[in-house]
């Protein structure tokens, strides 16, 4: 059927008219990551499986102890980084120094699951210079300001010295 020019122009409907293109359904959005974990809803706790032993050992000798972060929120939550260690005995403090040479990534915590990480120190002997004998150990979790005391249990440790290789450190949160 031949359709004259003048028609086609008053009559639009008549135009070919293109497909639809095809639906593609939209991927999915990311999930957003659950937000910090906040001091207040974490459990903190030695763990086992550090070298260090109650009262100390060895002045002098590279020592290890873990810490437990449990989730005790409502809520799941994120640890990503190191948290700040302060060892302190009244007035007297040692802090620990974050173990950049260990890689990490973020952690995301469920109610009632855990992350861990380590610290690293250097027994010292008891009523040398150069040594604290700390009571707490006073803990801030990553992305956090408040921080959790937790008892100190594992004797004398020798201060960094000023200037010099750090020798105590605080390694990053991991999963367990």
């Amino acid at each position: 059927m031949l359709i004259c020019p003048y028609t086609l122009h008053r009559h639009p409907d008549l135009w070919e008219k293109p497909e639809p293109a095809p639906l593609v359904p939209a991927a999915p959005a990311a999930a957003a990551p659950p937000p910090p974990c906040l001091t207040s809803d974490l459990a903190l706790s030695w763990a086992p499986g550090g070298t260090a032993v109650s009262g100390g050992a060895e002045p002098g000798s590279s020592r290890t102890a873990v810490v437990d972060l449990r989730n005790a929120g409502s809520g799941a939550c994120l640890l990503d980084g190191f948290p700040k260690v302060t060892l302190a005995r009244g007035a007297s403090t040692e802090n620990l120094v974050d173990q950049r040479s260990v890689s990490h990534s973020a952690v995301t915590l469920e109610p009632g699951a855990s992350a861990r990480f380590t610290l690293t120190f250097r027994q010292g002997q008891s009523g040398e210079g150069g040594v604290i004998e700390p009571v707490t150990a006073i803990v801030t979790p990553p992305n956090n300001t408040a921080s959790a005391n937790i008892r100190w249990r594992w004797g004398p440790v020798a201060e960094q010295v000023p200037g010099g290789s750090p020798q105590n450190f605080v390694g990053p949160v991991v999963a367990v």
